[in-house]
């Protein structure tokens, strides 16, 4: 694994569209993406719980020894490595800076859990 690995769930429209989203940013590293849904994932990352990416966005930065960032970590990372964000990226050095990513990531995954919640395709998963 050369590059951080960004994991997505297909089948849920909010995380499908952040991850099309990111996917159109320029980044100062290539980002890598992998469906939760892959059956390859549990082998090809077994330090993973499936419990898990499965609640919130999941960024392997490094395969051995195991680097993952979770939720509100994710997007300090890739604000960081974001060339245009870049220039501003010591405000989220700040504790202000590190409780507004938080706090933003925590709206995002009560919308998607909201969302899983209303939609009978995400209810059948369970």
């Amino acid at each position: 694994m050369n590059a951080p690995c960004l994991l997505y769930d297909p089948e849920c429209p909010m995380c499908l569209r952040f991850k099309q989203a990111i996917e159109r940013v320029p980044f100062d590293q290539e980002i890598t993406y992998r469906p939760i849904n892959d059956q390859d994932l549990v082998s090809d990352f077994p330090f993973l719980s499936k419990e898990d990416y499965h609640k919130e966005v999941h960024l392997v930065i490094e395969k051995d020894p195991p680097k993952v960032l979770v939720g509100a970590e994710v997007i300090e990372y890739l604000a960081k490595h974001n060339p245009q964000v870049k220039k501003l990226a010591w405000l989220l050095d700040t504790k202000v800076g590190e409780k507004a990513s938080e706090v933003f990531y925590q709206s995002l995954n009560k919308i998607r859990q909201s969302l899983q919640n209303h939609c009978p395709k995400c209810k059948k998963k369970e």
